[in-house]
């Protein structure tokens, strides 16, 4: 059993993040800083999946690395998500970094984790950590808001046209007037070609882009394995060190692909659960 201590921190009226942070023992590695990992759920902005949240914080306590769980705005709560979310994730990092002392932080291993939206939120971040609007936005230089190292499953790299218009998305049952999907992603009806590109991860690749660990399934059929085989194509044109790891077999959301996270028996794969033994052993040269 991992000894951890949990906070619930609101960055947002609609977002928050909740800490899982390793007891600081008074007979090992006592006063150590030690690495944290920022984990993005999955859920296509629409909602927030807890078989990509806690249990996977809780995976990286277990291999020593502190860790966090964002929640980010999804659904109809605002329109283009995806850009709040960004914004929400680099809150997320300056608030750890402002604590780094009190909370035993590493502050040159801060690591953004993602799973299929998540994903994309991570990459978001770990792409654009640098952009001057964000900095500005947020009050802090933009090293307060830097990312260090980036690990995505199954990551959501780009949305290559408009949803049609009449797509109201997920959750249009629940509420009287729903967003349409393009509203959710886009944060318009009818999205220009410029704000279609501004949500493509492949367009914001740059020298401070840090490294990455990446896996995918070919049998994925919700974000195809091309995302992750194109984002591993622009890093190496960038010459961003990164791994990447495809496995024949495996439908989406497979998470830790695992009993801790399945819902259902197809969400059981010994082999693809590997990836996080894989992500560790790359892990492991940055941080020890």
């Amino acid at each position: 059993m991992v000894a951890v201590q949990t906070e619930r921190i609101m960055i947002s009226e609609t977002a928050y993040f909740d800490t899982y942070l390793l007891h600081n023992s008074k007979e090992y590695n006592c006063g150590k800083k030690r690495p944290i990992v920022i984990v993005c759920p999955g859920g296509g902005y629409a909602f927030t999946s807890d078989r990509e949240a806690e249990v996977i914080a809780l995976k990286f306590n277990s291999i020593g690395l502190n860790s966090a769980v964002l929640w980010y705005t999804t659904g109809d709560k605002i329109k283009n998500a995806p850009a709040n979310a960004w914004v929400e994730a680099a809150r997320t990092v300056n608030y750890i970094r402002e604590r780094a002392e009190q909370w035993l932080i590493d502050e040159e291993n801060v690591i953004i984790c993602g799973f299929s939206a998540g994903g994309h939120v991570a990459l978001q971040l770990a792409t654009r950590w640098n952009d001057p609007k964000l900095a500005e936005q947020i009050g802090v230089p933009s090293e307060q808001l830097k990312v260090n190292l980036a690990i995505v499953g199954y990551p959501l790299v780009y949305q290559e046209k408009a949803f049609p218009i009449e797509d109201m998305g997920f959750g249009a049952t629940l509420i009287s007037k729903p967003l349409t999907a393009n509203e959710r992603f886009f944060g318009e009806k009818r999205p220009s070609k410029e704000a279609i590109s501004s949500m493509n991860i492949l367009n914001h690749m740059n020298e401070q882009t840090p490294p990455m660990f990446i896996w995918h399934t070919t049998e994925d059929k919700l974000v195809e394995v091309t995302h992750s085989l194109q984002l591993g194509e622009a890093l190496a044109r960038a010459n961003i060190p990164f791994e990447l790891h495809v496995f024949e077999k495996g439908e989406h959301g497979l998470a830790l692909a695992d009993r801790t996270t399945a819902r259902k028996s197809s969400h059981l794969n010994p082999h693809v659960a590997k990836w996080f033994e894989l992500c560790e052993g790359w892990l492991q040269p940055y941080i020890d």
